[in-house]
């Protein structure tokens, strides 16, 4: 007769499992509590990141407006002026990711302004000096010269206060320098070069800016002395050796100085 006895039975026991379901449960709610904040972090991080290389292209593009215009943007149309050299859109350029306004300041202790600078602020909450507050050239400065991942002092501005009560809140300030000095020293430089037509017929010359602007030919009659001045780096002074500009002579690429070129008569020389 088959014995029924279920003793031995091999069946799971219900309630070893329902401690091993709450176990497994308070390792994940352990590891969410660590990973969760750690995630979050990461992205943070990356938003920053992101929003300094942000900056660091709306800087260079800054320099671009300059070279080509001439002239820098202003605090109140920069981000109209700069919407044609940028991939943003002027509402994107207004705002970063976390809907905060950006700041364009140019430094006010020089005109024109050598120095440009863009704030962000990647927390909200954590409000931005507008450009009508940072007025004077110590103001400027104060912000220039800190130090990243600090904030500045209240020399520039009173508000910076507030984030100091906020633990960590240099971590969301971005600020690109922009320094326009090189530019100026090249492209903007301005240079003088005299002609003298040192023989007895009148010779000629033109000039082609930098721009591909080609300007009239100019006579220099005979023993006159052409003097030009305010020329700009890459400019192309065309010497010709009769009047009209017929002949050819010397082509001279304005560069880093101011040169002089006398013709005696057969070629323009150098000197």
């Amino acid at each position: 007769m088959m014995n029924m006895n279920t003793e031995g039975s091999s069946y799971p026991n219900a309630g070893f499992t329902l401690i091993e379901l709450i176990g497994v449960l308070a390792i994940m709610t352990i590891l969410a509590g660590v990973i969760a904040p750690n995630a979050l972090q990461s992205i943070e991080r990356a938003a920053i990141r992101a929003e300094h290389q942000t900056l660091a292209n709306l800087g260079e593009q800054v320099e671009l407006y300059l070279r080509d215009q001439g002239a820098l943007p202003t605090p109140a149309n920069w981000i109209t002026t700069l919407a044609a050299y940028s991939d943003l859109s002027p509402a994107d350029l207004a705002t970063n990711k976390r809907k905060n306004g950006r700041i364009f300041l140019l430094d006010p202790g020089s005109f024109p302004a050598e120095r440009a600078m863009i704030l962000s602020s990647m927390r909200s909450g954590l409000n931005l000096p507008r450009s009508g507050n940072i007025n004077n050239a110590n103001r400027f400065r104060d912000i220039w010269d800190t130090a990243d991942e600090s904030i500045p002092t209240s020399v520039s501005w009173g508000g910076w206060n507030n984030w100091r009560s906020v633990a960590d809140s240099a971590d969301y300030l971005v600020i690109e320098r922009i320094n326009l000095v090189p530019i100026y020293r090249t492209e903007f430089e301005v240079y003088t070069v005299t002609l003298n037509n040192n023989s007895s017929a009148p010779s000629s010359y033109n000039l082609v800016q930098a721009s591909g602007a080609i300007q009239s030919v100019v006579n220099i009659p005979a023993g006159a002395t052409a003097i030009l001045t305010n020329l700009r780096a890459k400019g192309r002074i065309n010497l010709y050796r009769t009047a009209g500009g017929t002949v050819l002579d010397y082509s001279y690429v304005v560069s880093d100085s101011g040169k002089t070129f006398d013709f005696d008569g057969v070629q323009w020389l150098p000197q």
